[in-house]
């Protein structure tokens, strides 16, 4: 009798589980959640469930959509095997929002493998940007390489800093490699006459010592007006404090993957202007829509503490995922939700609507520049677009 009802037990909540499961379409991701870049890796969590929340409440799909977050301290070595987790154990459909460059990079053969897309990477590279490198990637962020043109454009023309006053700080992997290389043409189509003038200066990654990059740009005469930083918040936030110690105070140039609100955290007892791309719009720009329904869901799920950049955008993501699954039936296979995701792309790649699905549209790409520097924080005029064809153009245009 009891041999039985322990069968009953256990066959009553191996359909419970198994209805759950049924019900649930999950998303992995892979990120640091620990260690100097957390920051990073907690925002894009927080803007991914906020999205999926927003989803699930909404009730337009017969499942609910679920993310398992796994931390991979933004190392590629440890990026592999929690992919491999998140496909075999966990049964993930998708990856979304994934950080990274490297980490990235390092996972497409075992996507390849198991037929799992990648979307909306926390990443510009090309490399994951190539139709030929890996079809089953889908970006709808603007690329590093419009990021650097554009700020290298405001350092030339509004600040009329010449391209041979501007050094560039990249981490050595192949985020640093993107930016750098794409500083570097940038520069040459702003009037640079000699490559050899710049200061390259390289430095591992997640490694927070800074003190090689500090005595490179302090031994060059003279100093650089302006720094072109292809890192993270924390060391980009490093070199910015210890050069301030030696009353140093360049103009400083991040990109969007930087962390705006950590290094604004950082730096705000400096001396210091940093300026830094980003890939959504102002979370003080009112009347954007987007905006407006973001800081409503926030509140709506009691969420209390300060809205990010990376948090926003990561939201946008989820809700770019949910327009990929809204015309599939029954339970979304992964060939399914990356075929639809192409079918959206070429739907879309004209779209100028004020609508999530703007942000389909590959050939306008969105980017704006805040200035942050001693306390303060100021956005830098309206939305510029950038279209493939930036690279042929002022991009003041």
């Amino acid at each position: 009798m009891i041999r039985r009802l322990t069968l009953y037990i256990t066959l009553f909540f191996s359909c419970l589980i198994g209805q759950a499961y049924a019900d649930e379409l999950r998303f992995g991701f892979t990120g640091p959640l620990t260690g100097q870049n957390a920051f990073l890796g907690n925002e894009a969590v927080r803007g991914i469930r906020l999205g999926f929340e927003r989803i699930n409440n909404r009730g337009e799909l017969h499942y609910r959509v679920s993310l398992f977050p796994l931390d991979d301290q933004y190392e590629p070595s440890k990026t592999v095997p929690q992919v491999e987790r998140l496909i075999e154990n966990v049964g993930v459909k998708a990856l979304i929002g994934s950080i990274g460059t490297p980490t990235n990079l390092a996972t497409l053969d075992t996507l390849a493998k198991h037929g799992i897309p990648l979307i909306t990477p926390l990443s510009g590279a090309k490399s994951l940007r190539a139709e030929r490198a890996a079809p089953f990637i889908f970006n709808v962020r603007a690329s590093y390489t419009d990021e650097v043109y554009f700020l290298i454009n405001m350092l030339t023309k509004i600040y009329n800093i010449r391209p041979d006053e501007i050094a560039i700080f990249a981490q050595k992997d192949s985020y640093g490699d993107a930016g750098l290389s794409s500083a570097m043409q940038a520069l040459s189509q702003a009037g640079l006459k000699d490559p050899t003038s710049v200061l390259q200066i390289r430095h591992p990654r997640n490694n927070t010592e800074v003190d090689h990059v500090v005595a490179d740009i302090l031994g060059v005469f003279p100093i650089p007006k302006a720094i072109i930083m292809v890192s993270t918040y924390e060391t980009t936030s490093n070199i910015i404090e210890r050069l301030a110690q030696f009353d140093i105070h360049p103009l400083y140039a991040t990109l969007s993957l930087s962390g705006l609100e950590a290094i604004s955290l950082r730096t705000k007892n400096t001396s210091c202007n940093i300026i830094i791309s980003k890939t959504v719009p102002p979370l003080t720009q009112s009347d954007s829509p987007l905006v407006k329904q973001f800081l409503e869901d926030m509140a709506k799920s009691g969420d209390t503490l300060p809205p990010t950049t990376i948090q926003f955008e990561s939201y946008i993501n989820a809700l770019v995922v949910e327009q990929a699954l809204l015309p599939l039936k029954g339970m979304p296979t992964s060939q399914a939700i990356e075929t639809s995701l192409k079918q959206l792309t070429e739907d879309n790649k004209y779209n100028q609507s004020e609508s999530i699905l703007q942000f389909f549209n590959q050939n306008k790409q969105r980017l704006w520049i805040q200035l942050i520097g001693n306390g303060f924080s100021k956005d830098m005029g309206a939305e510029h677009s950038m279209t493939p064809s930036h690279s042929n153009r002022d991009l003041t245009d």
